[in-house]
């Protein structure tokens, strides 16, 4: 043992700075064992949603396929964007592939629209998904969306896209566009429905109310009712129909259908009701017209001081979400 020289001071021991390098790495190891422990609940929630996504990849990628692999049939109906979804025969719900191709291998125009009549179940038990779906053709060059339809995607916790570059054919020939099928974790769309015009005093025909749908999918109206300020009547169609309105669409409901659809012919979606007035029979001096599902309630209360009072010309809203209305001429199925 070396023995201090003399005259030389004894540095004291420092007991603290011990204790403090001891309660330092007992601290430490007890951070390392949080952070492995949470580290490890986190690596079993990422496995559970990787292998949520690890399914979600291969649906979109079956989804893509059967959307961009052929042209698509409906009970033998190469051309279903011809058919309805829940009217007619054949239907677009019985038995259909959905294919968005034309004969020849390019994206037909016509069937892309035609999502649009589809409902957002309807769709996605026919391409076999329960998770939210959308399907998006943009045009390469300008970037241009051509058609949408499905779920709000910017809402999704956890999505998957899967892309396919196609030719678009249009009017002016075929063009490069890429077809976008999203599979999310969201929420269901809401559908609904709004009043867009009003033909309370027709100067000719039938009285009509024109409803829209806003979603990018088809509404279902069944259950739907329109009511004035004395009567309440259920929207109708044929019998064992379902009715839709398609997606960013209008449907007419009418006092005489038959009526409006002889005035009208261009009108592709026209409703009846219970009997053969709109309510009681719209008031030409004064009213409430109100479109309900359960508790939601969309209404206009008129007086014939704000036009259309039988001069051929509507009450319209300024816009589907718009609250002011206006007299104008009458466009029955143009939002």
């Amino acid at each position: 043992m070396a023995v201090p020289a003399r005259g030389a001071r004894m540095i004291p021991r420092r007991e603290e700075g011990v204790t403090h390098v001891i309660e330092f790495t007992f601290a430490l190891t007890l951070f390392l064992i949080i952070i492995q422990a949470f580290s490890t609940t986190m690596d079993f929630r990422i496995g559970v949603d990787l292998d949520s996504n690890d399914n979600r990849i291969a649906a979109a990628r079956s989804i893509t396929h059967e959307l961009a692999g052929s042209s698509g049939n409906a009970s033998g109906t190469v051309d279903w964007e011809t058919l309805e979804w829940g009217s007619g025969s054949p239907q677009l719900s019985a038995g259909l592939t959905v294919g968005l191709l034309t004969e020849t291998g390019v994206l037909s125009l016509a069937k892309c629209e035609a999502l649009a009549k589809f409902t957002y179940n309807g769709l996605r038990d026919e391409l076999g998904t329960k998770d939210g779906l959308s399907v998006e053709v943009r045009t390469l060059s300008p970037d241009a969306r051509v058609s949408f339809w499905g779920g709000d995607v910017s809402k999704a916790t956890v999505s998957v896209t899967e892309e396919r570059i196609l030719l678009l054919r249009t009017a002016d020939g075929d063009v490069p566009a890429k077809l976008r099928v999203t599979l999310f974790s969201g929420v269901t769309p809401d559908t609904t429905l709004r009043l867009t015009e009003v033909m309370y005093q027709p100067a000719a025909g039938t009285e009509w109310v024109e409803i829209y749908n806003p979603a990018y999918v088809a509404a279902e109206v069944d259950g739907w009712k329109l009511s004035d300020l004395a009567e309440e009547d259920l929207i109708l169609g044929g019998d064992d129909e379902t009715l839709t309105i398609p997606a960013r669409s209008a449907a007419i409901v009418a006092a005489s259908p038959t009526d409006f659809a002889s005035r009208y012919p261009s009108v592709s979606y026209v409703f009846g009701l219970e009997d053969s007035a709109i309510g009681d029979g719209l008031g030409d001096i004064a009213d409430t017209i109100a479109l309900g599902y359960h508790s939601y309630s969309d209404a206009l209360a008129y007086e014939d001081d704000d036009g259309a009072a039988g001069d051929g010309n509507s009450l319209t809203r300024d816009c589907p979400t718009c609250d002011g209305w206006a007299a104008a001429a009458a466009t029955p199925g143009a939002v």
